[in-house]
């Protein structure tokens, strides 16, 4: 989905990265000597423990909410960035238009052409140290690194998100 997408959040179109990257840049660090207190990573995203994460953490949205039986399939999901599923919550669409949005922002020179949301960076520093990974991030290594096949995007596969977008961006202009 994060490829798919471009890495950019499907609401607003702010970058998003990939979490985990931020806890294995933090223990580099740390193992560079540095001892001071950082705020790269908190295991919830708290803004104080990791304030880049609190915006910009990526998170694959159900455009129609997993508790309103919205299917967990492609044509449902979507990227987004921390701040804006945390806003979109399990809102229906027709009240989530309704809500306030936060403003899609627009790229000064073009939109991201090559963003991997740090996703490389990730691959790099877990293959530094798995023994350091957790389960779900050792999954998350094989798919990155391309252990594993990942399914090309069918034609259907525009969801109503990016469609959404697409739209939202027609009639800003």
């Amino acid at each position: 989905m994060f490829r798919h997408e471009g890495w950019v959040c499907t609401w607003c179109n702010r970058p998003v990265m990939f979490a985990p990257v931020m806890k294995f840049l933090e223990r580099e660090v740390r193992k560079s000597g540095r001892g001071e207190r950082l705020s790269y990573y908190h295991a919830h995203w708290a803004r104080a423990g990791a304030p880049l994460l609190d915006e910009l953490g990526a998170v694959i949205d159900h455009v129609e909410a997993h508790s309103a039986r919205g299917p967990s399939t492609e044509g449902n999901l979507a990227t987004a960035c921390a701040k804006c599923n945390g806003r979109k919550s399990a809102a229906p669409m027709a009240k989530w238009h309704e809500r306030p949005q936060r403003k899609p922002i627009k790229g000064k020179y073009g939109e991201p052409q090559h963003w991997d949301g740090l996703s490389c960076v990730f691959v790099i520093l877990a293959q530094r140290d798995p023994g350091g990974l957790t389960s779900s991030e050792k999954e998350w290594l094989k798919v990155l690194s391309g252990d594993q096949v990942i399914a090309e995007p069918s034609s259907h596969s525009l969801s109503y998100a990016v469609r959404y977008r697409r739209k939202r961006e027609t009639i800003e202009l």
